[in-house]
């Protein structure tokens, strides 16, 4: 066989085993399509692989490698990307191959099942005539691969015959009655094409030939008439216009007077957004220093990082417009990231205002179709500026000017499945590999951001005022005890009351926010304290009224709310907590007729639904926009001048030691949803807590005042910024063999030279003991060099003891984890 160089290639498989380069010839004949990025079939061990091409070389490194079987896909990433994927790998503590996979688009993995076929070479009817008697199972097994056609999946045979299936197979192999195969899946998004129709000769000689051909066919010579001033049409618009049938267009075509074909087009998602932006801005004083120093930067083409913390509505996404204008100038792209599909709507009608087409939107909102699509826009160089959620970090633009971070502090930039990584690192990271600059913009930075600028390791730009001089919303704290002393019992205090009718009789609209969906947090019974839990996870059931249905927030377990109690058959079950779905209940009989637009995890699981329900609350005059945190940032509507907060606890009391700043943090930003526009808002805060420093430092209203308490806490317990922390979780079914395992690593940890690791906490049960029927354990290490001590738990993974138990214990090596729990 002729080869055309060697390939280094990554296989598909996670395993740390196996996570390098092996090597593989290129055929002479699949050498033009084999480069970086190329997904690739290569025989691997006992069995053919998906793999991917990390490198090229005219000269092998080992002796007489295999040959590259087939190439399955083009080139998905560059050397760039793969130099991502690396740093990826190893600071997660993952594969190379699960972070390539990132950067694959929608819909394209590509698997390999394994087939059972008739050899075509042997008779294996006369075959299941002279088996003999003892092969009854081959007998059965041939017997049903003739039925289905002579093929079938290996899946399907084991399903029909078990594990012995494999022994029958065997020996049919051996026999030469069988053979097994590997075939590689279809793409689950292709290319789009559509029919297209175009005149097939010039017009004055179609009109020549259509007075002698059409008479008495008016439908067709509609048809023509359309297609005179137009190059090409879609089918399908031009018989609608036409209004004429298929059979119309066929006779054109047998007539030789028009042409129909295919063409490659786009999936062509809805980014509508009612929402007038203004032309022309002019920017503050804080905002052209901001600008100033940005583009400096952006000039230079240097790795540089920006902290912009400027307080909500002082026109941070003017200032990423700026820059991005700058260094579209000189030939450079941009990634903008968000925290949450809803904000991208209203972020993305920003951008495309601006940038018209230019601009591509990348999140799991899409379609998978639609999502490829806007992949391979941004591929071919068509999209320059990108818009999107987590995943938009690996879009494939080329010449990298600036990455935003939008909202940097939230949560949600944190993938919870292996690779577990930071969008907001791995935006460093990338950015660094380009040389390129990062924006990191927040009105309540991390306090390692924060810190970071503080040090100097970020440049922080301040904006301390609301564009248009605007003043920021007053504050107002409801201490909720004297509301049930002074005998009100409701979920509004008598301030929000009152302040919601105000608002509603100066025709303006208002935002009601509390972090808990449901209807309930639990039912209790009164006579015997007995509250229903979930069966797998170790946490009350919540209560939805819509179905009268008692569901588990983390593994989705569900079942129907009881009429009396299981325990003591009491009839006296009493509702605890509130979620949405009560909140809703109530303000609906507090105003009749008010449109009430829901948005929580259980009314957005439709396609586009988070931008229809905005779209909604724009649109309607009288409107309450009701949600959890995905309302609370982002949002900009200037006819809010109202903001609720049904209860700040929510999250202040979790065994966290993020619980503060979380909640400071989701309270400053649902705070400044108000007062946007040119009358001033009114924010009011219910809470049980009002002393806590969380709720004094956001009736401040002020950053500082609450990063100064905070900070001397994290240094006296060293928590981040002051450490990094290492998050190991262990999880089984069985609850000894899962504190065991625990125990040994913690031993191994504990007993092993590692200056990088500052303290070790645990094994302790995790504070989410027992979630989908596996009991968790968790080991939490504080480490002064994160890549040293990721390193020593790489090395040392296998001295863990687990040999035998993978499937009933797994382990879980978070890195820089967001959540505790």
């Amino acid at each position: 066989m002729e080869t055309r160089g060697f390939a280094k290639v990554i296989i598909d498989l996670p395993a740390q085993e196996i996570d390098r380069p092996f090597e593989y010839a290129i055929p002479a004949d699949i050498s033009q399509q084999v480069g970086i990025g190329s997904m690739v079939l290569v025989n691997f061990g006992r069995a053919p692989q998906v793999g991917y091409v990390v490198g090229v070389s005219s000269e092998p490194t080992v002796d007489s490698p295999k040959p590259i079987l087939d190439v399955l896909d083009d080139s998905f990433f560059d050397k760039e990307m793969i130099e991502l994927g690396s740093w990826i790998a190893d600071y997660y503590l993952s594969t190379l191959g699960r972070a390539l996979k990132l950067a694959l688009p929608a819909g394209r993995g590509r698997y390999l099942s394994q087939h059972v076929l008739l050899n075509p070479d042997s008779d294996s009817e006369e075959a299941l005539e002279t088996l003999p008697p003892k092969a009854k199972l081959e007998k059965q097994v041939l017997s049903c691969i003739h039925k289905k056609e002579g093929k079938m999946t290996l899946p399907e045979l084991k399903k029909m015959f078990g594990k012995d299936a494999l022994v029958a197979l065997r020996m049919l192999e051996k026999r030469g009655l069988v053979l097994r195969k590997y075939r590689i899946s279809e793409p689950r998004t292709k290319t789009k094409k559509e029919e297209y129709v175009r005149l097939a000769l010039p017009f004055d000689k179609t009109r020549t030939l259509a007075d002698e051909l059409l008479k008495g066919a008016p439908k067709q010579r509609k048809i023509l008439d359309i297609l005179k001033n137009r190059p090409e049409m879609p089918l399908r618009r031009l018989l609608s216009l036409a209004d004429a049938s298929r059979a119309s267009l066929e006779s054109l075509v047998d007539k030789s007077l028009v042409s129909a074909y295919f063409r490659e087009t786009y999936r062509d998602p809805d980014f509508h957004y009612p929402e007038e932006f203004p032309e022309d801005l002019t920017l503050t004083d804080e905002q052209i220093r901001a600008v100033r120093e940005i583009k400096k930067a952006l000039r230079e083409n240097v790795f540089k990082v920006f902290l912009l913390q400027g307080v909500t509505g002082s026109g941070k996404t003017e200032i990423y417009i700026q820059a991005i204008e700058e260094l579209l100038g000189f030939g450079k792209t941009a990634i903008v990231l968000v925290p949450e599909i809803a904000l991208t709507p209203q972020t993305a009608g920003r951008f495309r205002h601006k940038f018209g087409e230019k601009v591509a939107v990348l999140h799991s909102g899409l379609g998978a179709g639609e999502r490829f699509d806007q992949w391979l826009r941004i591929k071919r160089g068509q999209c320059r500026v990108v818009v999107g959620a987590r995943s938009a970090l690996f879009a494939p633009v080329t010449n990298l000017g600036l990455i935003v971070v939008d909202e940097e502090h939230e949560t949600t930039y944190k993938q919870n499945k292996n690779p577990r990584y930071s969008a907001t690192s791995v935006a460093l990271k990338r950015a660094e590999i380009s040389q390129c600059s990062v924006i990191l913009g927040s009105a309540t930075p991390a306090l390692e951001s924060r810190y970071k600028a503080e040090d100097g390791e970020y440049m922080r730009l301040l904006l301390k005022k609301r564009i248009c001089d605007r003043e920021l919303p007053a504050i107002e704290i409801v201490d909720m005890r004297e509301e049930l002393q002074q005998g009100n019992r409701s979920i509004f205090s008598v301030t929000l009351q009152n302040e919601m009718q105000k608002c509603l009789e100066a025709d303006n609209k208002f935002i009601l926010f509390l972090n808990r969906r449901g209807y309930s947090s639990f039912l209790l019974c009164r006579d015997c304290g007995f509250v229903p839990k979930c069966e797998r996870c170790a946490v009350s059931l919540t209560y939805h009224q819509d179905n009268a249905i008692l569901r588990c927030h983390h593994c989705g377990y569900s079942a129907q709310a009881p009429r009396a109690c299981p325990s003591c058959a009491g009839l006296h079950l009493r509702h605890f907590g509130v979620g949405t779905q009560k909140v809703e209940s109530e303000i609906s009989k507090l105003f009749p007729g008010l449109l009430i637009i829901r948005m929580d995890a259980d009314t957005t699981t439709g396609k586009d639904s988070h931008r229809k329900k905005l779209m909604e609350f724009r649109r309607e005059k009288k409107s309450v926009l009701l949600g959890t945190q995905m309302i609370a940032k982002g949002l900009d509507f200037p006819e809010v001048t109202l903001v609720g907060v049904i209860n700040a606890d929510t999250a202040l009391n979790l065994p966290d030691f993020r619980a503060a700043e979380r909640t400071f943090q989701v309270l400053m930003q649902v705070s400044g949803r108000a007062g946007r526009g040119e009358q001033p808002g009114k924010v009011v805060v219910q809470t049980y807590l009002p002393d806590n420093y969380a709720i004094r430092s956001l009736l401040a209203g002020d950053y500082e005042h609450f990063y100064k308490q905070e900070i001397p806490l994290r240094e006296e317990l060293n928590y981040p910024p002051f450490c990094q922390l290492i998050n190991i979780v262990v999880s089984g079914k069985d609850d000894e063999k899962t504190e065991s395992t625990a125990n040994r690593i913690a031993e191994l940890i504990s007993g092993a030279d590692q200056s990088s690791i500052t303290s070790l906490l645990g094994p302790a049960p995790a504070p989410l003991a027992r979630i989908k029927d596996r009991h968790r354990w968790h080991i939490v290490l504080k480490v002064a060099e994160i890549d040293q001590a990721g390193n020593y738990l790489r090395e040392n993974f296998r001295k863990l003891g687990l040999d035998g138990l993978k499937e009933e214990v797994a382990v879980t090596i978070d890195i820089d984890p967001v959540w505790m729990l």
